[in-house]
């Protein structure tokens, strides 16, 4: 019997000590000792024959284009049982996983690409943009991918920062450089192709992404918006490739189009399953993954019966909405934490499909990490048409929850974002380009929040402005009772330092809750207090900002929000870079200066200096390489400090 080791996460039994939901039905799950490991392709090998695995599949990132991983596999240890690698040769991973390679092997077929080149300094970016190219130019990592390891760069001068960033998140380090196209009109189109090894390829039409925020998909459809006339030769052009590779297995082939011109222009090449393979399949009635193992075990494109004519037409039109834990109201950042089974609800009902690694009916927490994307599910919703699939989809948003997002300590997400791009007019009309989001994003956010406003007219239900009694229940341990909480609860408060026996430091105060406002504890508790702190009655408000799993609070100083000179990290990240001044603890910044540089999800965070100043220490426990949490201290920046010496 074949026995299928997925060497990654979403649908998977690979696991890491702070991230195990995705696994729970697995037949058998494996824990990783480290987070790297998922990126070594012996360390995959390894586990694969221990666990007697016939075959990997490599996901849809991590391994998933390593050309590393098939080769090994391609070239198995005398007297070990031989491991199948799901997914193309590793010729074909080698130019195909090779952004480069990938325009020359384009270019050798007659297709169109962006004028482009290699770059090894910000310095070469320059010559490449100020010898014709012009601004705006794209800086990508060879090796990139889902928004990692692009930028930007408007003008010579972003160009040193938008370099150094791509090189940051850049595994091997090796970066290209092309002309940006971008602007109305631009959109991201990709088609879907499956070939056997024997120079045999169909495709299976196209999908359009183009609703994106920092080339990051957010929304996808297929089939696209564009007129079919302008479908034709991507389709043309992908299986012309994909024959002269004699790809085997199923890849995309990416393209971006300009809907208004005509014009369009080959972009890359994934070799494996994508994140929104789910729309193709929908629309085709195909399982694409299906299709993967069975091309692995030397089966032909004749004997699936996947020809032209027997997977026929678009059927319909299907959208996915990638819902993820990130905080649009704080510039779309990380929102980590954990998640209640209990808490989550998903839609249901006719053209409805929900992806996704949280699962309901488990009796742990879902933790929110660090070290990982921050996809949580892929809603995918299919209609007769545009107009159909998109009234569904707003709806399968608005019976989708994981809490309630607006108690603080709840993780975010960009539900509110999803629903106002299915809603807004440029949707169904075709109108959004690549950049569309970013510069519609606000009006887009008001009307998503309008469209998921609860409707039940009628019933005649009212907030509850004044609690006189509430009920307290923890929700941080199962099996937590409640406990009652009202107006008059009186509690001594005991403060010592850690490890004090004398009773000289110990400090003792009594509270009593004059009055509760809201109780949603311990996600948020406010109304006010009397006190032996003041004579005066006052008035407080407790609010649990997001946890981070690997986060050791008790490791590090907490910023003060008051305090102008305190740094504080905005998000939860590995930090991966630090000021010099940080680190010796003394010199000086300019405003504006890199205080530090964080790593979310293997995508680079800047932190810089609010003023000029001197730096008079470092935060307790603040170092390259370790996990920080969101308000934790990262430096102390002193500005009287640089204005005494002018």
């Amino acid at each position: 019997m074949p026995k299928v080791l997925i060497a990654n996460r979403g649908e998977i039994a690979i696991y890491t000590a702070q991230d195990t939901s995705h696994a729970t039905f697995a037949d058998e799950a494996v824990k990783l000792d480290d987070v790297s490991w998922f990126m070594s392709p012996e360390r995959i090998i390894d586990i694969a024959k221990r666990t007697q695995s016939t075959h990997i599949h490599p996901g849809y990132g991590f391994l998933s284009e390593s050309f590393a991983l098939a080769s090994l596999l391609a070239s198995p240890t005398p007297g070990r049982p031989n491991v199948t690698f799901i997914g193309p040769a590793p010729e074909t991973l080698r130019i195909a996983g090779d952004k480069m390679l990938s325009r020359n092997l384009a270019v050798a077929q007659g297709v169109p690409v962006a004028r482009g080149t290699h770059v090894k300094s910000a310095a070469d970016v320059r010559t490449f943009a100020e010898g014709g190219v012009r601004y705006p130019v794209m800086i990508k990592a060879l090796d990139g991918g889902g928004g990692r390891g692009i930028r930007v760069a408007s003008s010579g001068a972003d160009v040193e920062e938008a370099f150094k960033r791509c090189m940051g998140e850049s595994p091997s380090g090796q970066l290209f450089a092309e002309k940006a196209l971008s602007g109305p009109g631009w959109k991201h189109v990709e088609v879907q192709i499956v070939g056997d090894g024997t120079g045999d390829v169909v495709h299976l039409w196209e999908r359009e992404c183009s609703v994106q925020r920092r080339f990051q998909k957010v929304v996808e459809m297929a089939p696209s918006t564009i007129p079919r006339n302008l479908v034709k030769p991507l389709l043309a052009a992908s299986v012309k490739m994909a024959r002269a590779l004699r790809y085997q297995g199923v890849g995309t082939f990416e393209y971006l189009v300009n809907s208004h011109t005509g014009q369009w222009v080959f972009l890359e090449i994934n070799p494996r399953i994508q994140v929104e393979h789910t729309v193709t399949e929908e629309i085709t009635n195909q399982d694409l993954v299906r299709i993967q193992l069975l091309l692995s075990s030397s089966a032909t494109l004749a004997a699936l019966g996947l020809t032209a004519d027997v997977i026929g037409p678009p059927q319909g039109c299907a959208i996915q909405l990638r819902l993820t834990a990130e905080d649009p109201a704080k510039d779309f950042r990380l929102s980590p934490g954990a998640i209640r089974p209990s808490a989550i609800a998903w839609p249901a009902g006719r053209g409805i499909r929900v992806d996704t690694w949280l699962c309901g009916q488990s009796v742990r927490e879902c933790n929110v990490g660090t070290d990982f994307d921050s996809l949580l599910a892929k809603i995918v919703v299919r209609g007769r048409d545009l107009g159909e699939a998109t009234q569904r989809a707003v709806r399968a948003l608005r019976e989708t929850s994981i809490g309630d997002e607006n108690d603080a300590g709840v993780v975010k997400t960009n539900k509110a974002v999803l629903a106002g791009v299915v809603a807004h007019a440029d949707w169904e009309g075709g109108k959004c380009d690549t950049m569309w989001l970013e510069r519609e994003l606000k009006d887009v956010t008001r009307i998503g929040t309008e469209a998921l406003k609860p409707r039940v007219a009628g019933l005649g239900l009212q907030e509850q402005q004044d609690v006189e009694e509430v009920t307290l229940t923890s929700t941080s341990a199962p099996g937590s009772g409640s406990l009652p909480m009202q107006p008059g609860a009186i509690f001594h408060l005991v403060l010592s330092p850690p490890g004090s026996k004398a009773a000289t430091d110990t400090k003792k105060h009594t509270l009593t809750l004059a009055s509760i406002a809201h109780n949603t504890f311990p996600t948020h508790l406010s109304g006010t207090l009397q006190s032996t702190f003041s004579p005066a009655p006052l008035v407080f408000s407790l609010k649990q900002v997001q946890s981070s799993a690997g986060v050791s609070a008790g490791g590090f100083d907490l910023a003060n929000p008051s305090d102008s000179a305190h740094v504080a990290a905005p998000l939860s990240g590995k930090i991966v870079e630090l000021h010099p001044a940080v680190l010796a603890e003394s010199g000086m910044v300019a405003k504006g200066d890199t205080i530090a540089v964080l790593s979310v999800m293997k995508m680079e965070s800047v932190v810089v200096a609010p003023h000029a100043g001197r730096v008079v220490r470092r935060g307790k426990g603040v170092d390259v390489g370790v996990v920080v949490g969101e308000g934790m201290l990262l430096a102390v920046v002193d500005e009287e400090l640089s204005k005494s010496r002018l």
